[in-house]
């Protein structure tokens, strides 16, 4: 018998392998330390618009490719995207 991939047969005992799919890398955690209570802003800059603030200890999702050097990008429990000061965020995986 050739290989032929047309012609292929296959048991109904034996399931084949799905394809593997890439598996996205987990996403980090930060948690809100070092200050009572922490701005997030709308932009990666100090002096704009401040859209929430949260509080010590506050558990935030944090996106390393938007972030700056100065200013990782977050999102709340709540939703709300922006950016923090790093100095104020440790990370976690």
């Amino acid at each position: 018998m050739q290989n032929n991939p047309q012609h292929r047969t296959t048991r109904p005992d034996v399931k084949e392998a799905a394809p593997k799919q890439p598996v996205p890398d987990k996403p980090y955690i930060g948690i809100v330390t070092d200050c009572l209570r922490l701005n997030v802003r709308q932009e990666p800059d100090e002096n704009a618009k401040v859209v929430a603030v949260i509080d010590c200890l506050s558990q935030v999702d944090v996106d390393l490719d938007g972030s700056t050097k100065d200013f990782c990008k977050v999102r709340t429990p709540d939703g709300i995207e922006g950016f923090c000061m790093k100095k104020y965020i440790q990370l976690r995986r």
